[in-house]
């Protein structure tokens, strides 16, 4: 078994207290410490490149410095798609990444988009305990985050952002977050190679807003070119009846 499958059965068969949830979190954290407690990408503390999570290289020009900031917050708006692409590099090198409040995320998606499941933690629906699972989560993962069913509140936030960049952990967050280092946000997009409705949806194109803190703040847009790797997706009508979370594939 995975340390997928591990989590979704604890998931689905623990009674969602307190205690239950927190203890979720920790064996989560502590499975992905006994496996390989950092990724090569850097430990808490570095300075330099080392702090940057690797991105593919159509998506470096969204970030400030052409990575993925350790001890930073990250917000990803508009598009899940998105989300996983700028995450599959960091996993394929190594990287631990922990999703929370995302009942609905697509496994199959993350795969095909190049993220390694081995490496991919769920917590799909951490209820009111989501900050604790989250801090126990941020002591030795990676890339913690945080989709809409991870309810927290503005000094959890405040918190979590602190403790992220103690340890040297990134946050992504895909809803408003005060103070995020980076903001992306998706203003539209369309597909391409569909070839009248009779082909295969090659490649997802985004229009891409980004703002926020470290010299993005100034409002910078890019194109950018998501390759679908998987043939999951065949036709627009296809797409237009997948839900969202499943629909962005690559």
């Amino acid at each position: 078994m995975t340390l997928v499958d591990d989590t979704l059965q604890e998931a689905r068969e623990t009674t969602p207290t307190h205690a239950q949830r927190a203890l979720l979190a920790r064996s989560v954290l502590r499975r992905a410490e006994l496996s390989a407690r950092r990724s090569p990408a850097g430990p808490a503390g570095a300075t330099g490149e080392e702090r940057l999570l690797p991105v593919p290289d159509e998506l470096a020009d969204l970030l400030p410095f052409g990575g993925l900031q350790r001890g930073t917050a990250v917000v990803v708006d508009g598009s899940t798609s998105l989300l996983l692409a700028l995450l599959s590099e960091a996993s394929r090198t190594g990287a631990w990444i922990a999703m929370v409040g995302f009942p609905r995320v697509g496994v199959l998606a993350a795969a095909e988009a190049g993220i390694d499941l081995a490496r991919v933690a769920l917590v799909p629906s951490p209820g009111p305990d989501t900050a604790a699972a989250v801090a126990a989560l941020l002591d030795g993962i990676d890339v913690v985050v945080l989709g809409p069913d991870a309810a927290l509140s503005d000094a959890d936030r405040r918190r979590l952002a602190s403790r992220a960049r103690e340890r040297g952990s990134l946050l992504i967050a895909t809803q408003p977050w005060d103070g995020a280092h980076v903001v992306l946000t998706v203003r539209e997009g369309t597909w391409t190679g569909a070839d009248h409705g009779a082909g295969r949806l090659r490649r997802r194109r985004l229009t891409v807003l980004r703002t926020g803190r470290a010299g993005a703040a100034r409002g910078i847009e890019r194109q950018v070119e998501l390759p679908l790797r998987g043939s999951a997706v065949k036709n627009p009508r296809q797409v237009a009846k997948t839900p969202p979370d499943l629909r962005l594939v690559g």
